[in-house]
């Protein structure tokens, strides 16, 4: 893909092919409703009798049927001529029409579906076309020569005709919902303005596009300053494709060993080099830097940790190049960030409508500060007063009524589908499912031979694949790519016959069974009570379900008071005890959820019996309202996503002003007038770090995703939004090119919200039916975001019709995409949750932008004994960007972290309680070791090695008596569960007066290692550490 400015024509499509396709679909869609209100020449059977003649079981009902039953016969053998009219209108109109129009959808489809594996399937598509079009074909031939047989035996064919008969509709249903989906889609993207990406630099006249891997081998263009950065390619599928390697370049004697783009090393070595280079790419302005923070993530209890700690760490946080936070760590991040910076909101006249912050660097959020006071009071920033608890509570039900509205109406108009299908189709019989008086109960009227089909296919395809297997015994080749997709497709069509004919009948059934029996008909009647009743019943299981998965702490074999869990012990702490609450859990999940799947399929059920008796509003009301509600409603603003944002900026975003009276005090921002666009109020402030707030963006394709994790970095700062494996796109860019409904999630305040989305339906290293459950009601804390990857090439080949265009709404698609749990790379929109999904500490994140002394604040719910978030940023590390960290220097022990190691306090009996929860250190000092040598600052040599000093919230015996006596009567202390958000000022005071106290411990720790090793500060002489020059 170029990165010059200019306009690169997506594909080049024959108009010959184009005309071709609309002239099938429109004379195909002519000659169906040609056929259907008036055919030419020849007369055909009046209503549904020819296709009832489709699945006509004996030669009795055919007869009927033929002679016209219904309203006095017209002998047999006129009626049997006027059905072979009809079968040869049927082969003249019908047949050919709807083939003409199914193949120029899909022929459309393939010329202008963009994704390569769209245009795939419309090709498959198109392939399949073929086949209900021949199963029509030998089903009208029976269905002939069962006429002629009408006075003798016509079951034998009447049986083969109703066979092809099921093969045909169980094609041509998922065949034209496809093309219909395809012919909107085309018609949408033709008659609207085509999406484009606005770079945020005027003199532009195009953005610019960049890769990654080019910048990083110095083999990009002059354009060094992109508005979009492609990340390295990563194949897709399970077998290499040609297109996937470049070619090899040609000889060029002035660059002798050189390799295609930078991409390959002469040495194993030198790949390990190559791949470092690659993933540790950072936009550019972002250079390494001698110091940088991480603060972890935790909810308010890290923020209230990670304030003390900046607070302690101040002088070497002002140092300090960059501030990476991740959930509770970025709101405290985030709101040091609003309290400088110098962007204000703009009055009507032009100038600012607030005063400028009068906070400062070197004391904003001090110990006794406005900013801390306000942070302070407003600790329970969820919901404190009874007004904002019903706020909270409102926008939780708001949600679920969304969600189970949306989901409610898809169930119905199936159920619509269904009934009119079947009435005209009668692959089953729905009218005695309804209540027949005193009837014993409804039964299940299924065509009679309906089995048959399903079975021959099945055995079709098993007899394809054994007996090419037998044939290839003696070969050494693998099975053909074209025997694996015969098989398939006739497996995926007994498949749909199977559904079509047998399932979807049965579940129907089983529901009308179900109700008749539970209640004598009383709740399935076209009333709809009884639904309604069970759907009631539903939402608030799933309510109930939401909270206690929500709420329910996982397995653990520690109290939070550190002491260890015996396997019998009692108040619920035993080993047994816990272990069985964690399927307690996943046993609530599923019932939840299978509660809902029962519900969906019984509404289903039930319109499917009942929509034929439904008053004409309701009948075209249902179908109506789901087309308008799914394009007019956006998932993510009835999500919690906006409450979340709004009850942390509430909290956290702040300045300091001075107010009418005079006085000096703590100004909140106005959320609804002053959004906090990353772009400027995330630039970095002189003085102090960028601010750069790390969350992680939903990939399900295992070659993007790190092992265990379905989850991406992505970042969220001033300069550029993304990471390695989406891309990045320059800020200013990225607000200008998004619509304005997906634009208020790119600020300052959103960010903070989604680097603390800890509740949403990726959520990392989470059980899937968790997920599941949290997509379906809604308790959703992430939002969907532009994908840069899309915008790169909506950069590079837009404005153009045929790519999709960037939604302005977050639609049903997105809901569904999160319930079936699939979220590709390449879609215009990505779904961005907690940070904590990816990496809980920032760490990665941090040695990504490659500094020498790297400051980890953790305040993690780690379950002790060990740092076990701490484990898993170093394995990551290593396997994300070959960066090995080390705990091996002298007197530096991690074991010194678990709860248990310090010297016991005395006297012993009255401190026994706290003395098994006391730790050795709080602090530790490491080494990182990079691939490869790092220019850390200007003027200094290149090293690779770096130090890390970890900080983990804990207790030690040289705490402050303060926090000893509040952790000897605060037992969850300092590990309060993360679910708990409404810390009242004690707590909160505790957390920060720990963070100071760490934090204190910290820079002692650092200063000592620097006097001993003379390392060169930030701003002061000296030399280096001789291990950095090694």
């Amino acid at each position: 893909m170029p990165n010059a400015p200019t306009q690169v024509k997506l594909r080049e499509i024959p108009g010959w092919a184009v005309g071709l396709c609309l002239f099938g679909l429109i004379a195909g869609l002519c000659m169906i409703i040609w056929y259907a209100v008036d055919p030419p020449f020849l007369d055909r059977p009046s209503g549904d009798r020819e296709l009832l003649l489709q699945f006509a079981t004996t030669a009795e009902e055919a007869r009927a049927l033929v002679n016209g039953a219904e309203g006095g016969g017209t002998g047999t053998a006129t009626g049997a001529r006027l059905f072979q009219d009809g079968l040869v209108l049927d082969w003249r109109m019908f047949v050919p029409g709807y083939a003409a129009a199914l193949a120029g959808a899909f022929g459309l489809g393939h010329l202008f579906l963009y994704r390569d594996f769209t245009r795939l399937w419309a090709r498959r598509a198109l392939i399949l076309t073929i086949l209900p079009v021949v199963a029509d074909c030998v089903e009208n031939v029976f269905l002939w020569r069962a006429l002629d047989r009408l006075a003798t035996d016509p079951v034998p064919d009447l049986t083969r005709a109703a066979h092809f008969a099921q093969v045909k509709w169980a094609l041509v249903v998922p065949l034209a919902a496809a093309a219909l989906l395809i012919v909107v889609t085309l018609y949408c993207r033709r008659v609207l303005d085509p999406s484009c990406v606005h770079s945020a630099l005027e003199d532009r006249p195009r953005p610019v596009v960049a890769h990654a891997h080019r910048l990083v081998g110095g083999t990009e263009s002059q354009w060094s300053d992109p508005d979009v950065i492609l990340p390295p390619a990563a194949p897709h599928d399970w077998e290499p494709r040609p297109e996937w390697t470049a070619p090899a370049p040609a000889h060029d004697p002035a660059h002798k060993g050189a390799q295609p783009h930078g991409a390959q090393a002469p040495d194993p070595k030198g790949s390990a080099v190559a791949r470092w280079r690659t993933r540790a790419f950072q936009p550019p302005g972002r250079q390494p830097a001698e110091l940088g923070f991480c603060v972890s993530g935790g909810g308010i209890r890290s923020a209230s940790v990670t304030l003390g700690a900046l607070q302690a760490l101040r002088e070497d946080l002002l140092k300090a190049t960059y501030l990476v936070s991740v959930s509770g760590g970025g709101y405290t991040a985030g709101a040091f960030q609003l309290a400088l910076t110098e962007a204000r909101l703009r009055a009507p006249d032009g100038g600012p409508s607030v005063g400028p912050g009068l906070a400062v660097p070197a004391d904003v959020f001090a110990p006794g500060s406005p900013e801390e006071d306000h942070v302070r009071r407003h600790a329970k920033y969820l919901a404190d007063a009874p007004k904002e608890k019903l706020h909270a509570a409102g926008a939780v039900l708001r949600g679920m009524t969304v969600s189970f509205g949306m989901l409610a109406l898809v169930f119905a108009v199936a159920g619509q589908f269904l009934h009119h299908f079947y009435a005209h189709v009668p692959l089953t019989k729905l009218h005695p499912l309804a209540p027949q008086g005193k009837v014993a109960g409804p039964s299940l009227e299924l065509y009679p031979n309906a089995w048959q089909p399903v079975l021959l296919l099945f055995g079709l395809a098993g007899l394809v694949s054994v007996g090419y297997a037998f044939a290839r015994a003696g070969s050494d080749k693998s099975r053909p790519a074209w025997l694996r997709s015969t098989v398939n497709t006739i497996t995926g069509l007994a498949l749909a016959v199977a559904v079509l004919s047998i399932v979807l009948p049965s579940v129907i059934w089983f529901f009308a069974a179900l109700a008749h029996k539970a209640g004598k008909g009383g709740y399935w009647d076209d009333s709809g009570a009884g639904v309604a009743l069970l759907g009631a019943i539903t939402a608030a299981a799933t309510a109930v379900g939401t909270w206690f998965t929500a709420v329910h702490k996982t397995v653990k074999k520690l109290r939070p008071d550190g002491e260890q869990a015996s396997p019998f012990a009692r108040g619920g702490t035993s080993l047994v005890t816990q272990v069985g609450s964690s399927w307690v859990k996943a046993l609530v999940c599923w019932l939840v959820l299978l509660l809902v799947a029962f519900f969906g399929l019984a509404l289903m059920s039930w319109a499917a019996v009942y929509a034929g008796s439904w008053h004409v509003g309701w009948k075209w009301g249902v179908p109506i309202a789901l087309i308008v509600l799914t394009l007019v409603i956006d998932q993510t603003t009835f999500s919690l996503h906006p409450f979340y944002r709004q009850r942390l900026a509430g909290a956290f975003a702040v300045r300091r002003a001075v107010l009418k009276d005079g006085s000096v005090g703590a100004l909140p921002y106005d959320y609804n007038n002053e959004p906090t666009p990353l772009n400027p109020y995330a630039q970095r402030v002189e003085g102090f770090p960028q601010v750069i707030f790390a969350a992680s963006a939903a990939v399900s394709l295992r070659n993007r995703t790190a092992p265990g994790r379905p989850a991406v970095p992505f970042t969220f700062a001033s300069d550029y939004c993304g990471g390695p494996d989406t891309g990045w796109v320059r800020t200013g860019t990225l607000q200008k090119t998004a619509p304005a409904l997906i634009g208020r999630d790119l600020t300052v305040q959103s960010a903070v919200a989604v680097s603390g989305a800890a509740f949403a339906s990726a959520m990392g290293s989470q059980t899937m039916f968790m997920e599941r459950l949290l997509a379906l009601s809604n308790v959703r804390l992430g939002t969907w975001v532009p994908n840069p990857l899309y915008l790169a090439e909506l950069a590079t080949y837009g404005p153009d019709r045929i790519m999709p265009r960037l939604p302005r709404v977050r639609r049903l698609r997105y809901q569904l995409q999160e319930l079936v749990g699939r979220y590709s790379d390449t879609t215009p929109l990505l779904l961005c949750t907690d940070g904590g999904h990816f990496d809980n500490l920032g760490l990665v994140e941090m040695l990504r932008l490659r500094c020498r002394t790297v400051y980890v604040i953790d305040a993690s719910g780690d379950s002790p004994p060990l740092a076990t978030t701490l484990a898993q940023a170093i394995t990551l590390a290593y396997e994300d960007l070959g960066v090995t960290i080390t705990f091996d220097d002298e007197g530096q022990n991690l074991l010194d972290l678990v709860p248990g190691s310090a010297k016991p306090l005395a006297p012993k009996t009255p401190m026994a309680s706290l003395n098994g929860r006391l730790s050795a250190t709080c602090v530790v000092r490491g080494t990182i070791e990079y691939p490869e040598p790092v220019q850390f600052s200007p003027g200094t040599p290149a090293g690779t090695k770096g130090t890390i000093i970890f900080v983990k919230a804990g207790l030690t015996p040289d705490m402050p008596y303060e926090l000893l006596s509040y952790a000897l009567r605060e037992k969850a202390f300092p590990r309060q569960a993360t679910f708990d958000q409404w810390f009242d000022h004690a707590q909160f005071d505790a957390y920060r007066a720990l963070g100071h106290h760490l934090g204190t411990k910290a820079a002692e720790v650092r200063h000592a290692h620097a006097a001993r090793f003379r390392i060169k500060r930030p701003g002061s002489g000296g030399a280096s550490d001789p291990q950095d020059t090694a």
